[in-house]
């Protein structure tokens, strides 16, 4: 009885998985989402200085060319569902706390094992 649970248990999460990552494939070949590189956090200052210069260097608003090919892309794939809207919400959800935690233990790294202080 244990293994049968431990099986379908083991199933299901291999399906959310599954799930969660081809929402995610879809929205990065469509343009959705784009992958955002980590900040470790040095100090106030320079985390806010860095973060205007990460604004000042991105790229604009796309070119009319980008969006028409956008715009075909969708119409090939169609629509989004509930269930992949709610996929791409808790992907989303979890990418944000995923990126939180990878940041703290980052500069926790930085900070205490590197014997890097805060200035």
């Amino acid at each position: 009885m244990k293994r049968l649970a431990v099986r379908i248990s083991l199933i299901g999460l291999l399906i959310l998985f599954g799930a969660l990552f081809g929402v995610q494939i879809m929205n990065e070949e469509l343009g959705i989402s784009q992958p955002v590189p980590l900040v470790v956090e040095k100090n106030e200052k320079k985390v806010i200085d860095q973060k205007t210069q990460v604004n000042e260097l991105e790229i604009g608003t796309p070119s009319k060319d980008e969006l028409a090919e956008k715009r075909k892309k969708v119409e090939e794939v169609g629509r989004f569902n509930f269930f992949s809207d709610m996929g791409s919400y808790i992907a989303e959800g979890m990418n944000q706390a995923s990126r939180s935690l990878l940041s703290q233990v980052m500069s926790f790294v930085n900070h205490v094992l590197n014997g890097n202080e805060k200035e």
